[in-house]
């Protein structure tokens, strides 16, 4: 028993294999927020005005009589969903292993989507957009960042330990690492039910506080 316990913690290899690819997951997402800023500047005109008018009526939105509050649970609820399909088709990428390549997609359009939403948020408010966007994005994804890294890296992770099982000559232990990924990926839920918790709860909270002053 005490031997099966153990067999889950992962070992120093296992650490050092986790490293590069933690670093490389990090760089794609990374990559996908810079990217996504960066296309802010070749968005058409008209599409800016429009998606500007509609950031107008959802923040303002939060100043009526609870209505941006209802909306707001809404788009959390879908957010939640959303994040917890990402972490699930990682995990289904990661064990397919062929599909690995598909979580490092994910990440890059994760960061491409907050990314954007920041890039926006300044380039048309400048230090208004600054302000929004701290109180719109970071505290939910203060938790919900580190979810989504946490959860597509234990994926990559097993997916490139499967490989290496398959292709090389040295065995390599797998099921400690199924179960290492399994946690990961059930904790990683966790925190992105939290985050939706915060979403719902807290940004809107933050978000009006800050609209009257504003907008």
């Amino acid at each position: 028993m005490l031997d099966d316990s153990r067999s889950l913690v992962p070992s120093v290899d296992s650490l050092r294999r986790h490293l590069p690819v933690l670093v490389l997951v990090m760089l794609i997402f990374l990559m996908g927020v810079i990217f996504g800023s960066l296309s802010v500047k070749v968005l058409p005109g008209s599409q800016k005005a429009e998606l500007a008018e509609d950031l107008m009526v959802f923040f303002r939105g939060f100043g009526g009589a609870g209505q941006g509050q209802v909306g707001g649970a809404a788009a959390s609820r879908q957010a939640l969903y959303n994040n917890l399909k990402t972490i699930l088709l990682a995990l289904v990428l990661g064990l397919s292993v062929i599909g690995a390549p598909g979580i490092l997609v994910l990440l890059f359009l994760r960061g491409f989507v907050i990314g954007f939403t920041v890039g926006f948020l300044v380039d048309e408010m400048a230090a208004k957009g600054v302000v929004l966007a701290a109180v719109s994005v970071l505290p939910q994804n203060i938790l919900i960042i580190p979810a989504i890294l946490a959860g597509c890296e234990v994926s990559l992770a097993f997916a490139v330990a499967l490989a290496q099982d398959r292709l090389s000559h040295k065995r390599v232990p797998i099921y400690p690492q199924f179960l290492f990924t399994v946690i990961v990926s059930a904790g990683a839920a966790l925190l992105l039910v939290l985050g939706s918790a915060v979403e719902t709860y807290v940004a809107p909270v933050f978000i009006k506080l800050v609209s009257r002053y504003l907008l």
